[in-house]
C-alpha cells in the first residue's frame, strides 16, 4: 500500500554498495528518531523536520520515486498521531504527501491530495503561507495534465495573494516569475495580458520600479502583447514598446543586481525588434 513500510528497497540517492539497500521501515524509524524531540516553533525548524523525512542521512540527497512517496505517507502518519490539529508540523506533513506525488510526476494523484489539504490549511494556518504553496503547486499540476482552465483559475487566485505576502514579508518572488513565464510557454497570451495588466502595476507600486519582479512582469507583459498571431492593436504595440524600453533601461542600469536580468535583457530586445516590425506593417 502507499503507506507500507515493509520490504528492502534500493535507494534512489547517491549511496552505493551495501548502503544502497535498506528496509523502508528502517528509514521511517530513523526519521521518527530524528524528529522525536522537535517542537512547533518556527519555519526553519519545520524545514529541518521535512528534511528528516525527505533526505538521505548518509549522502544528503533527496529521496525519489516510490521511496519518497512511502516516506511521505509515514511522515503524515507520524504527524497525525503526535501533533496537534493546528500544528504547523502537521500541516507541512499533510502537504508532503501530494508534494511527493507531484515531484515524481504523478500529477493526477497530486491534484486529488492537494485539494484535500487546502481546507485544513485555510482553517489552521492564519499566515496563509502553506495555502499559497499548495495553490502554486496545484496550479502547476493542473497545467501539467492539460486542465488549463482550472490551472488559470488557480493562478488568478494565487498571484495576487502571493504578491501581497511578498510585499509584507519579503517571501520569494520566484514562483510569480515562473507562472508568468509558464503562461507564455503555453501561448496563453490573452490570459497573460489580463493577469499581468492587473499585477504588474501592483508590483511596481509596492515593490518599486527597479525591483526584479516588477521588471520581469513588465517584459513578460510586453512579450504577450506582441506575440499574438494576428490583429494586434497598434496601441498594444505602443504599450509593449514602452514597457520593454523602460525595463531594458532599468535592467542595464542595475547591472548584476539579479541573476534573472540577462534573460530579460534578451527578451526585452526581442520584444523591441517585434515592435519595430509591427510598426512597419501598420504604416
Amino acid at each position: 500500500g502507499e503507506s507500507s513500510t515493509d520490504g528492502v528497497v534500493s535507494l534512489t540517492c547517491q549511496c552505493a554498495g551495501e548502503m544502497k539497500f535498506v528496509h523502508i521501515s528502517c528509514l521511517v524509524g530513523r526519521a521518527r528518531a530524528d524528529v522525536s524531540n522537535s517542537s512547533d516553533t518556527n519555519w526553519r525548524d519545520v524545514g529541518d523536520l521535512a528534511d528528516a523525512w525527505r533526505q538521505c542521512k548518509n549522502c544528503g540527497n533527496i529521496h525519489e520515486g516510490p521511496i519518497a512517496i512511502a516516506l511521505s505517507w509515514a511522515w503524515w502518519n507520524w504527524a497525525a498521531t503526535t501533533q496537534a490539529e493546528s500544528s504547523v508540523f502537521r500541516g507541512v506533513a499533510l502537504n508532503g504527501v501530494p508534494n511527493a506525488y507531484f515531484e515524481n510526476d504523478e500529477f493526477d494523484k497530486a491534484i486529488q491530495l492537494f485539494d484535500a489539504t487546502l481546507s485544513w490549511q485555510r482553517r489552521s494556518d492564519p499566515s496563509g503561507k502553506m495555502e499559497l504553496i499548495t495553490l502554486g503547486r496545484l496550479s502547476e499540476a493542473y497545467l501539467e495534465v492539460g486542465r488549463v482552465d482550472e490551472g488559470l483559475r488557480m493562478i488568478r487566485e494565487y498571484f495576487p495573494k502571493r504578491l501581497t505576502l511578498l510585499c509584507q514579508t519579503g517571501m520569494s518572488s520566484e514562483t510569480l516569475t515562473y507562472f508568468s513565464e509558464r503562461m507564455l510557454e503555453l501561448r496563453l497570451f490573452d490570459e497573460a495580458i489580463v493577469l499581468l495588466r492587473e499585477q504588474q502595476p501592483m508590483a511596481r507600486q509596492r515593490l518599486g520600479r527597479d525591483n526584479a519582479l516588477t521588471l520581469a512582469l513588465a517584459v513578460n507583459l510586453s512579450f504577450a502583447l506582441v506575440m499574438r498571431e494576428c490583429n494586434i492593436p497598434l496601441e498594444d504595440v505602443v504599450e509593449a514598446e514602452a514597457l520593454s524600453k523602460d525595463a531594458l533601461k532599468r535592467i542595464r542600469r542595475l547591472g548584476d543586481a539579479s541573476d534573472i536580468f540577462p534573460h530579460y535583457i534578451h527578451k526585452a530586445e526581442h520584444n523591441l525588434r517585434l515592435c519595430s516590425e509591427l510598426f512597419k506593417v501598420s504604416r
